[in-house]
C-alpha cells in the first residue's frame, strides 16, 4: 500500500488509484513492466488487469500471498538492488512506490535500474526527501528525523537534493518532478488523529508494544509525526519521472 494523494483536500478511498494511474500511461502493448518492492501486490494487480497486452514482474523481500494475480504477471522473492537474474535493456517500464526510501545504497538500486532499463525506457518513483540536507536541521528536528525514519522502517531520509545527485550519477534523466506533499497530508492527519488515540492512553500502548510485531507499532510515531513534519515544510512526498539516457 501506499499514502493516499487527495486532489481536492478531502481523503477518500479512491485516492489510493493515484499513483498506478500516473504509471498507466507509460505501459503500451507488449512492454515488459517492472515493480520494485510489491509489497501485498495491489499496484501489480491493478496494472496488469488494466494492461493485459503487457508483461509485469514484480520483485520484493517477500512472497506474494494474494491468488488472484492474472496471468501476465511473475514475482521474485528476492532483494531488488540486486537484478542480476534479468539481463540488459529488458524492461521498458519500472516502479516504486515508498520503498526505495528504506535502502541506504541508493545508487546501487538506480545503477541496477539503469541496467535493465531500455535506451529510453522509465522509472517513476513516489517516494520522501527533505526539503534541505539533514544537517542544516537544528536537534529538535534531528531528532523528529530519525523517530519518523525509525517509525516507517526506512534508511536515514534524505534531502530532495541528494535524492536527486543518485539519480544523475546512475545514468538517470528526471524528465519530471511533482511535489504532491499537500495531496498527502489529509492521510497524514487521518493516520494522526488513529495514532493519538493510542498515545493518550498509555496502558493501550504499552500492550500494543509488547505483543504486536515491532513494524507494526512502530508505525504509530510516524502517523504521530508524519503530519506536522511535512505540514511544517520540513519533508516532501514527492513523484519522479526519470528516463534513461538513449
Amino acid at each position: 500500500m501506499h499514502f493516499r494523494i487527495s486532489a481536492n483536500g478531502c481523503f477518500t478511498d479512491e485516492d489510493v488509484y493515484l499513483q498506478p494511474d500516473a504509471v498507466s500511461p507509460f505501459i503500451k502493448p507488449g512492454h515488459v513492466v517492472m515493480e520494485l518492492g510489491f509489497g501485498q501486490g495491489s499496484n501489480l494487480h491493478y496494472l496488469s488487469r488494466s494492461h493485459p497486452d503487457a508483461t509485469f514482474i514484480g520483485v520484493d523481500l517477500q512472497t506474494l500471498k494474494r491468488k488472484d494475480m492474472p496471468e501476465n504477471v511473475t514475482t521474485y522473492t528476492q532483494d531488488y538492488s540486486d537484478l542480476s537474474r534479468f539481463e540488459d535493456n529488458s524492461v521498458d517500464v519500472m516502479y516504486a512506490f515508498e520503498t526505495i526510501v528504506h535502502n541506504t545504497d541508493k545508487e546501487k538500486i538506480y545503477s541496477e535500474v539503469h541496467r535493465v532499463l531500455k535506451p529510453g525506457g522509465v522509472m517513476i518513483v513516489y517516494d520522501y526527501a527533505l526539503r534541505a540536507p539533514y544537517d542544516t536541521f537544528d536537534d529538535h528536528i534531528h531528532m523528529a528525523i530519525a523517530l519518523i525514519s525509525k517509525g516507517g522502517a526506512v534508511a536515514m531520509i534524505e534531502s530532495l537534493e541528494e535524492l536527486n545527485a543518485h539519480y544523475a550519477h546512475c545514468g538517470l534523466t528526471l524528465e519530471k518532478w511533482t511535489d504532491y506533499t499537500h495531496g498527502i497530508l489529509p492521510d497524514l492527519k487521518r493516520l494522526e488523529r488513529k495514532a493519538a488515540k493510542i498515545m493518550r492512553r498509555p496502558c493501550l500502548a504499552k500492550l500494543m508494544f509488547l505483543l504486536l510485531p515491532e513494524q507494526f507499532v512502530t508505525n504509530i510515531i510516524l502517523g504521530y509525526l508524519g503530519y506536522d513534519m511535512n505540514n511544517a515544510g520540513i519533508g516532501y512526498y514527492c513523484e519522479w519521472v526519470l528516463r534513461k539516457r538513449c
